[in-house]
Parts: C-alpha cells; sequence; structure tokens
C-alpha cells in the first residue's frame, strides 16, 4: 500500500520532545495526569461516561503503553491521551452535526 506525499510527509516528522518526555514517565505517572475533558453540556450519559473513563487507571495505562509504543518504538508522533481527547473531541463534533441535521446515528 502506498502512501502519499503528504501523509509520507508527517510521517517523517521527527518526534517532538513533549512526546518523548511522556514516553520516560512510570505508568503511575502519566496515569496521574490523564484527564479526558469533552463540553458534555446537559447530556448526563456522556457525562457519566467521561467520569468512568478518567476513573479508570488501567484504560489510562493501556493509552500510555500505546503511546510509548508509538514513540519510543516506532518513531510515531504523539499517541498520548491528549491525541485521543482531540480525536474524540472532533467525533463528538461531527456526531453533534449529524444529528442537528436529522441524521440517526444508530444502525
Amino acid at each position: 500500500m502506498s502512501v502519499d506525499r503528504e501523509t509520507r510527509k508527517r510521517i517523517d516528522q521527527p518526534v517532538s520532545s513533549e512526546a518523548e518526555r511522556e514516553t520516560r514517565l512510570t505508568p503511575t505517572e502519566a496515569v496521574a495526569q490523564m484527564r479526558i475533558r469533552l463540553p458534555v453540556r446537559a447530556n448526563r450519559k456522556l457525562r457519566t461516561l467521561i467520569d468512568r473513563v478518567n476513573r479508570d487507571d488501567q484504560l489510562k495505562g493501556l493509552w500510555h503503553v500505546a503511546n510509548v509504543n508509538a514513540v519510543a518504538r516506532m518513531g510515531i508522533n504523539d499517541h498520548s491521551w491528549v491525541h485521543i481527547q482531540i480525536v474524540t473531541n472532533i467525533a463528538l463534533k461531527l456526531l453533534r452535526q449529524l444529528t442537528k441535521h436529522g441524521v440517526d446515528p444508530r444502525w
């Protein structure tokens, strides 16, 4: 499978010093600083989900391991919990736009 030029350019960027620093944290240190924040508005289910995620040290530990694997072992920039929060925020915005315009997200 070939990769387009723009994607190849992004892949070949050097790993940031912040991403490298996070890989040197112990799992306990990494998990302690992780906290997903989303605009939950009046959505109690979403608030409950985010609260559960933020209390789940095992899940956070998996995020830390994934980041260490991506950054330290594969040389890919930042797959930390911050990246997860960014992607989650984008997905939530897309879902809200779709439902606003009458798209039913259920299968």
